[in-house]
């Protein structure tokens, strides 16, 4: 419903995220079709086939494709809401008041967090969960870059007015009070590889504003942060404590003992293209102990991309990961007035990169939702509207 002068520029940026759009739905479809040999298929079907003596049973990579066709739908649910922002987002005022919008949500959600700590609220809220930490660190990045939207549209407009003055107050105010209520929310639940996380986010979107403020050139100062990032890597993840689990999982340190091990039983019988997209609930009936519960959830994010799409799959992707992160990064630097946009975006995807490795919440619909809404946001808000939009004659006249 758009207008195509909207429609194009946005298919235009997408276009450059083509490889990280197809991938999984490539990745999904080959997990679902019946293959023509049984040398890349799941061991249980050839299995399945000896012990119904049915030869002529189709093989495939998922032990459970009606979970992998659900998962690809799922997949292409979240990708139409991101197109969709990427669309919508392209105008400076409704990327503005989604940009409210989700600052406000994160803000409220962590708030519930807090509550659900007190008696007076016992059995009304819902007990925390990862969900909600991952959503509180969210919200922290957001909430900084409302602070900082308010005080660069004040700086650009440069007037004394009420109404610009009332502007400021309100972002900021709306800006710190949910940075206040996120950060609490993360004192009391967030475990420390969440916080380091999060700090490296916080990292990002300051990194931005001064490299912009001192007018560094975009490669520059992407190379320059990720070698600020490595360091930072080496010198916080080795204090971190370790869970028993080797592997990727010794990263969830929040993670149960049955999960870990599960996971690990799981992971020594792992195919080579996994076991399909959304069967790590079958797994579990397969690799628990006896008599034991089922596992609601795995160990971490990684864990279940290794599990269901493979770990050649879990590289890809993490690679994938790391250069839209690159991308909104690179928009960032070299956007005008607007770079909080980006940069918030690239913040939240670093944080929910490395938290992929410490927990599940990645996993959860409405984390999905806020992070493919905040994507959208940051690639929109990439490039200006035209090649010499306002932002970029103010920013160039800026520079000369």
């Amino acid at each position: 419903m758009a207008p195509q002068s909207e429609i194009k520029p946005a298919m235009r940026l997408l276009a450059q995220f083509s490889l990280a759009i197809l991938f999984p739905i490539f990745w999904m479809i080959l997990q679902i079709i019946p293959l023509p040999f049984s040398s890349l298929a799941n061991p249980i079907w050839s299995t399945a086939s000896s012990a119904l003596n049915e030869p002529s049973m189709p093989v495939r990579i998922s032990l459970d494709p009606g979970a992998t066709f659900r998962s690809l739908f799922l997949y292409l649910t979240i990708l139409s809401l991101t197109v969709a922002m990427v669309i919508v987002g392209r105008d400076r005022r409704n990327a503005e008041t989604i940009f409210l919008v989700l600052a406000t949500v994160t803000t409220f959600m962590s708030l519930e967090m807090l509550l659900s700590r007190l008696e007076s609220f016992a059995g009304m809220m819902p007990a925390s969960s990862v969900n909600f930490i991952a959503i509180a660190a969210l919200g922290t990045l957001i909430n900084f870059a409302v602070v900082i939207m308010a005080i660069e549209r004040h700086l650009t407009r440069r007037n004394s007015e009420a109404s610009y003055r009332a502007s400021l107050l309100f972002g900021l105010a709306l800006g710190l009070i949910g940075l206040a209520v996120c950060l609490s929310a993360m004192k009391v639940f967030a475990p420390g590889n969440v916080f380091a996380a999060t700090a490296v986010g916080f990292s990002a979107i300051i990194f931005v504003a001064v490299a912009r403020r001192i007018e560094l050139g975009a490669w520059i100062s992407v190379l320059l942060f990720a070698a600020f990032s490595g360091v930072a890597a080496t010198l916080i993840v080795p204090r971190f404590e370790y869970g028993p689990s080797a592997g990727i999982a010794r990263f969830a340190t929040s993670a149960t003992a049955e999960s870990l091990a599960m996971a690990k039983r799981a992971g020594s019988d792992l195919p080579w293209l996994g076991n399909g997209v959304g069967t790590f609930k079958s797994l579990t009936q397969i690799y628990r102990d006896f008599g034991s519960a089922l596992v609601p959830e795995p160990p971490s994010t990684a864990v279940a991309v290794a599990t269901e799409w493979g770990q050649p799959a879990l590289v890809v992707l993490a690679g994938l990961t790391i250069l839209l992160i690159v991308a909104l990064l690179l928009g960032a630097v070299r956007r005008g007035r607007d770079s909080f946009f980006p940069s918030a975006a690239a913040a939240g995807v670093l944080v929910i990169l490395g938290e992929a490795f410490c927990d599940s919440s990645l996993l959860n619909p409405t984390v999905q939702i806020i992070v493919a809404i905040l994507i959208g946001l940051g690639v929109s808000q990439s490039v200006g509207r035209t090649p010499w939009s306002d932002d970029q004659i103010t920013h160039s006249g800026h520079r000369s």
